[in-house]
């Protein structure tokens, strides 16, 4: 008999941890498991509904009503939930609202991937208390790297939870082939002797895209025929794009957007940058050692689980604008060690980060909560 699963995703915008649940519910067995998704219905979303050509049956939450306070949003889930009938419900990141609901109903059992736990969801009053609540049954909870069920369990009370580390997937089968490299320098008017230094995430301050200008600055001082492409969008873009300009990088700095032939882009570089303040396993570190490029990054959250500090890329210190422009500088100085490190990543992802280990590694933590 088919488990109903249903995913659970109140975010309403769709990065790196919404591909996550894109994939789990793409690829998960179907001669076990019927397949859901509830999320909000904002055109940021929109990806989703490509999940109904693969039979996963779709449950949109209005948007205003997602909008709106939370006490109103909780009974329009439950009756979502009571109305879809789930054997158990897989929680994107904690969500108060949705897991309320899932309390409520009491029907399923109770899985979440929190995706970084260094996250301060800043609850006070009242919010602390619907905290408390949600999070108090009996919850399976899933991290992505042993760092980040480290910090779960130190500073966000999870220890008395069951938590299993399931590391994200990436396809690397996605970064082979052939690519149009030149249409790429084209299309963002590269000029076609330059080198591409990318970075790919949401426009945010946890990203440290402030540091990666700095550093641009310098790493340009030693090295003039450098493009950094800063893939991504989010509240900071303005703001970005004017630092940029301020420092004196902005005909060097391209701001692309949102983007999703991240494959094609990424193939294009040769080199990729992430330096944030805290992060969970980056998916986006794992996307560009499967396009072969080698990683400059921090030492944050689950990213030591992929970037083997002077094997795969250079780990550098959080905030540290020095020593993230030599790290950069020195890859550039070092072409054959740079292909070395791409390939090792590369590697890397291909024998221990594979979507079908994700995949099946997750069904078990489903078939382990459907029998407790």
């Amino acid at each position: 008999m088919l488990k109903d699963i249903l995913y659970f995703q109140q975010n309403t915008t769709f990065g790196l941890t919404e591909r996550y649940i894109y994939t789990l519910a793409s690829e998960l067995d179907r001669s076990k498991f019927r397949v859901h998704l509830m999320y909000p219905d904002v055109p940021q979303l929109e990806s989703f509904a490509v999940l109904k050509t693969l039979g996963v049956e779709l449950h949109s939450l209005p948007r205003k009503v997602v909008e709106d306070n939370i006490f109103r949003l909780i009974p329009t889930i439950y009756k979502s939930l009571r109305a879809v009938e789930p054997d158990l419900i897989h929680y994107n990141d904690p969500v108060i609202a949705g897991m309320l609901a899932g309390r409520i109903y009491s029907k399923a059992g109770i899985v979440m991937t929190h995706h970084t736990p260094e996250l301060d969801r800043n609850y006070a009053g009242s919010g602390k208390i619907l905290e408390k609540l949600a999070f108090s049954g009996p919850i399976k909870v899933i991290f992505t790297s042993k760092e980040d069920c480290h910090t779960g369990v130190k500073f966000d009370g999870m220890s008395q939870w069951e938590t299993e580390v399931v590391p994200y997937g990436v396809d690397v089968s996605m970064f082979d082939g052939t690519y149009n490299k030149k249409a790429v320098y084209d299309e963002f008017d590269i000029p076609s002797h330059h080198r591409i230094i990318a970075n790919v995430a949401r426009l945010v301050e946890q990203k440290g895209h402030k540091y990666l200008i700095d550093a641009a600055k310098i790493v340009l001082n030693k090295h003039e025929n450098v493009t950094f492409l800063i893939v991504g969008d989010g509240n900071l873009r303005k703001n970005l794009m004017s630092y940029a300009e301020y420092v004196g990088v902005s005909e060097r700095c391209v701001f692309a957007g949102y983007r999703t032939d991240i494959a094609t882009v990424l193939k294009a570089c040769d080199m990729f940058v992430m330096p944030s303040l805290f992060e969970g396993l980056c998916m986006a570190v794992m996307e560009a050692f499967a396009a072969g490029l080698p990683v400059v990054a921090t030492p944050v959250g689950g990213i030591p689980s992929t970037v083997i500090d002077g094997e795969t890329g250079v780990l550098v210190p959080v905030r540290n604008i020095n020593k993230l422009s030599q790290a950069m500088i020195s890859i550039l100085d070092n072409p054959t060690k740079a292909k070395q490190m791409g390939l090792a990543g590369k590697h890397r992802m291909s024998t221990y980060f594979t979507v079908d280990k994700m995949v099946r590694r997750t069904e078990s933590v489903y078939d382990n909560t459907l029998r407790n």
